[in-house]
């Protein structure tokens, strides 16, 4: 019985670890990745990985969660080359799980699940700080569908910046790439999420403090009179919003800008505040190569009273003002926040830092983004992956790894490995102190080598990906693709069963020193060769691993020919009809020639027959003194 149990529980262990070994892994999108979707109601969503193994087939489909439709199994790619495996899907709006499978000569080798991936509506937020909030009240989301970045990094700090989202949570929650708390975005988000059906992605680019002029001489690179704390050495206020449509919209997509700001500008003229507005929106529209990038503006102004210029400039931006200020193209009205005062909104009369404030806030917003924004505003779509290309350096066993992605881009970055704990901090500031903050565990972590400002790298084994920007600052991702275990090809060698072989015989080439499969000249790849050669030729041999493929071997030659230079010294078993040996000297046999078996032998000097020699009652053989040419 103990032997019994021994063997069971062996048996398990084996069909564990069978399971547990991933012939695929998932690398894009991550979990609670949401797509903007197209006024149809559909998105493309971008779908990437690694393979472990030899496969010829990626297969997807997406099952509906919460709202949305599952889909039928879809091939999105044949074949995967360069170590990833890449294609997309279609889907409607709604809460999905993500299944992806691999197959191998039709037959299902491994699937991959993401639990949550989203197709819906994505927002950029941006103004000051009644769009950024601020430490004390926060309204958090409800509904398992709002989401957002769960990091902040005031530097906005390019190499500091990760890839992952998150259910928008209270207090500790975070809108990255900038908002250190949620204010009042989570029950916006909830309200959305159940009108429209769909999930939310917020990305926070709000910076408390700052003003129209501000936000204009930032995008367009200028300096301005400003506090030092706004680090417009590191471009700020701009720099977040730029990074939320250009290097995380071009990830996810975009619906567009949430713009609420104008309390900073108590005495701007509504001319210049119409120009610098203007000017940020036609920044955000070059950085994401989106000319119809939608805006909806806010009229706000109230500190704590309200203020003509701001509100008239913002109006002038929606409508126009007279033939001179003619309405921006894809402007939308946001809400007239100012008309929501009072201690039980506002406690100083500036800020929505109370519940009952954030609610009323929120219910503002959520009517603005009503069935007309949605039917006229026209989303920018996620880009496609980046693709790259890998090559094998075996001449450089210390970087065997070439990779390159397409040239004619403005700045190139390559990332082999993830930040570390010091370099991933990302620092927010409220009132007196500084907090400190790293990206959640899953999140991508990418460390962004801008030095390696290259389209081509050689690089050791390592989990790498590449991004590119281009002269409009809009950032490409290529796919996360796990080389640490990337192995170059051996050279191998083989060895022949013989030198020559008659016409029909077989002949079994067996090959050595390959650390991966065998590709021989004929195009079998199974190891030893066995075949019957048509006629003479020269064979080699390769060794593949799973992205390399060695030189050829030295060639051997095989002849096949019934004639032989040299004496023949022959013997087994004839079983059927078979070629004639002929040799230009002798013939020595001791073969049993079997009841089916039929053999003729031919020789220039002798044929001799050897004790053991024996041919059954039936079979034919025959022998000759003539030689061969």
């Amino acid at each position: 019985m103990i032997i019994k149990r021994y063997t069971i529980l062996l048996g398990m262990l084996c069909i564990f670890s069978f399971k547990a070994f991933s012939q695929i892994a998932i690398s894009h999108p991550v979990e609670r990745m949401i797509f903007q979707r197209n006024n149809s109601n559909q998105a493309q969503i971008n779908i990437a990985g690694t393979y472990y193994s030899a496969i010829d087939r990626i297969d997807a489909r997406v099952v509906a969660q919460q709202g949305g439709t599952t889909t039928a199994w879809t091939t999105i790619q044949t074949n995967p080359s360069n170590g990833y495996f890449y294609g997309t899907l279609a889907a409607a709006g709604g809460w999905y799980s993500l299944e992806v499978r691999a197959y191998k000569n039709n037959v299902l080798v491994d699937t991959k699940t993401l639990q949550k991936v989203g197709v819906g509506e994505v927002f950029a937020i941006a103004g000051q700080s009644n769009a950024q909030g601020g430490a004390g009240v926060s309204t958090p989301a409800t509904d398992d569908r709002v989401n957002s970045i769960n990091y902040s990094d005031n530097l906005t700090d390019y190499n500091r910046l990760p890839i992952g989202f998150s259910k928008m949570l209270g207090d500790s929650g975070k809108i990255g790439p900038f908002h250190y708390v949620p204010w009042a975005w989570g029950k916006l988000g909830d309200l959305l999420a159940s009108r429209l059906g769909v999930p939310i992605l917020f990305y926070g680019a709000g910076h408390g403090g700052t003003s129209s002029e501000n936000w204009s001489k930032s995008a367009q690179g200028l300096p301005y009179n400003g506090e030092s704390w706004k680090r417009q050495d590191l471009g700020a206020p701009y720099r977040a919003l730029e990074n939320s449509v250009a290097y995380y919209g071009s990830l996810t997509g975009l619906r567009g800008v949430l713009w609420h700001q104008g309390e900073s500008d108590p005495e701007t003229f509504f001319v210049p505040y119409y120009e610098n507005i203007r000017n940020v929106i036609y920044k955000t529209r070059e950085n994401t190569e989106h000319n119809s990038l939608a805006w909806v503006v806010a009229r706000a102004s109230r500190n704590p009273n309200p203020h003509e210029g701001p509100i008239i400039g913002q109006n002038t931006l929606i409508s126009g003002f007279n033939s001179s200020y003619p309405a921006v193209s894809d402007v939308f009205a946001g809400p007239n926040t100012d008309n929501i005062n009072g201690p039980t909104n506002r406690t100083d009369g500036i800020h929505f830092d109370t519940y009952a404030g954030q609610i009323e806030f929120a219910n503002a917003w959520d009517a603005s983004l009503d069935s007309t924004f949605f039917s006229n505003s026209t989303p920018m779509m996620a880009s496609p992956l980046l693709a790259v290309s890998l090559t094998c350096n075996s001449n450089t066993p210390s970087t065997p790894i070439s990779l390159n992605v397409a040239s004619g881009y403005s700045k190139y970055a390559w990332s082999s490995r993830q930040n570390t704990v010091s370099e991933s901090i990302g620092f927010n500031y409220s009132g007196c102190c500084q907090y400190t903050n790293i990206p959640p565990a899953g999140y991508e972590n990418l460390n962004w080598r801008t030095l390696d400002s290259v389209a081509t790298i050689n690089v050791s084994a390592a989990r790498i990906a590449a991004n590119v920007r281009k002269t409009s600052k809009k950032v490409l991702f290529s796919p996360v693709i796990d080389l640490t275990s990337f192995a170059l090809a051996t050279n191998p060698t083989f060895t022949t069963s013989a030198t020559q072989v008659r016409p029909n015989e077989n002949l079994t080439l067996t090959g050595a020193n390959c650390n991966g499969s065998y590709v021989w000249s004929t195009g079998a790849n199974v190891n030893p060769l066995t075949f019957a050669p048509a006629a003479t030729a020269a064979y080699t041999v390769q060794c593949k691993t799973l992205h390399c493929i060695s030189s050829a071997s030295s060639p051997q030659s095989i002849i096949v020919s019934s004639c032989f230079p040299n004496s023949l010294s022959l013997n087994g078993s004839v079983n059927a009809a078979e070629s004639a040996y002929a040799s230009k000297q002798s013939i020595q046999s001791n073969q049993i020639i079997q009841l089916s078996g039929k053999i003729d032998y031919n020789a220039k000097t002798k044929v001799e027959l050897l004790p053991g020699f024996e041919a059954k009652s039936g079979a034919v053989f025959k022998a000759f003194i003539l030689g061969c040419d």
